[in-house]
């Protein structure tokens, strides 16, 4: 008990660490767009036809959760492994499970490095070497969303295909660029006077060195169960949309909807996806003819019921697993704490 007290204190004292500027202003963004998509949801039948959505659709997203959290773990697992470290299916579950309740709000998600870290005692190296393997997770999201964004495109809009190729363009000589000059930093700054900063360079040339690890053909054996949980939102989003009594968009297009606001929500440099996914979904669905007020209703629904359903199932798992939280009172793990993956 005395062990898990400190690490709740522990975890009061990060969030408060987290009550930035960096953090206050993406809460402040996702409030504004998350309001205007509520605004533009009030209608007289808005409050039927929601509870008209979760009546005809709670079973089927609940079931298909518990398979969206099993493909997501997996891929988690299967990249954790690539990069040296052999977690515990337990602390594996629980660190995951933290992750998924926290990872709609600002860096929320990863909450399960954090606890992971904590569990296993990472030292800095290890910390944010797992770091990157919940980076690479967007990564191959986005390797399954920008084919079918470029292949479908949104109607009226030609400018959004440019946009994508703008942009991942963009990221990715931001990616070479920082991986050249981390590297150049460290070797080049000297510890004794420099302290602090070699250290960001170092920790920063790590993060960056396992992204490069991730970059191999046994990654994309990841991208089938990557494309699973996927194609879960999608199968959500289409239920939802059908209950709503919209029949004139097939699942291809909702495919696209949700291919593209997932890369809204990556690609976008604000960290949080609360807001950006509503505004996002909402202005695609009206881009295909869906009215206003039935796609706002729609994008909350699937806020309601998927993320919602996702944080109680994983809150019921992180419940079951809390003893897994008593960091404090396990002694370091070989293959998995202090002992990382020798820096390159």
């Amino acid at each position: 008990m005395a062990g898990r007290n400190r690490w709740l204190k522990r975890c009061r004292h990060w969030l408060r660490a987290q009550a930035k500027l960096e953090i206050v202003v993406p809460v402040v963004v996702s409030a504004g767009l998350l309001g205007y998509v509520m605004s533009v949801a009030i209608a007289p039948k808005s409050a039927s036809q929601l509870w008209s959505v979760l009546q005809q659709t709670f079973v089927v997203i609940i079931i298909l959760t518990f398979v969206y959290l099993a493909a997501r773990v997996a891929v988690w697992r299967q990249l954790l492994i690539q990069l040296g470290f052999k977690i515990p299916w337990r602390q594996l579950l629980a660190s995951f499970a933290a992750g998924e309740m926290t990872k709609s709000v600002p860096a929320g998600v990863y909450a399960q490095n954090y606890v992971l870290s904590r569990m296993n005692r990472f030292n800095r190296v290890s910390a944010v070497r797992s770091g990157m393997a919940t980076t690479a997770l967007l990564g191959l999201e986005s390797l399954i969303a920008v084919p079918i964004a470029l292949i479908f495109g949104v109607p009226g809009n030609p400018w959004v295909r440019w946009t994508i190729v703008g942009v991942v363009a963009a990221w990715v000589v931001i990616l070479l660029l920082a991986y050249f000059l981390a590297h150049r930093f460290e070797a080049g700054l000297s510890r004794e006077r420099h302290p602090r900063l070699q250290q960001a360079a170092h920790l920063a040339a790590e993060f960056l060195e396992a992204g490069a690890e991730l970059v191999s053909w046994r990654t994309l054996s990841a991208l089938l169960p990557t494309a699973i949980y996927m194609l879960v939102y999608v199968v959500d989003l289409d239920l939802i949309l059908h209950a709503l009594g919209v029949h004139g968009i097939s699942f291809l297009q909702v495919m696209n909807v949700y291919a593209v606001t997932i890369l809204a929500v990556i690609l976008v440099p604000i960290p949080t996806e609360i807001g950006i996914t509503e505004i996002s979904g909402l202005s695609l669905l009206q881009a295909y003819g869906v009215a206003g007020s039935t796609a706002a209703i729609a994008m909350l629904s699937l806020r309601l019921l998927a993320t919602g359903l996702t944080i109680l199932v994983a809150g019921i798992l992180l419940f079951v697993l809390r003893d897994e939280l008593d960091a404090d009172e396990r002694a370091p793990q070989s293959a998995a704490g202090e002992t990382a993956p020798a820096p390159h």
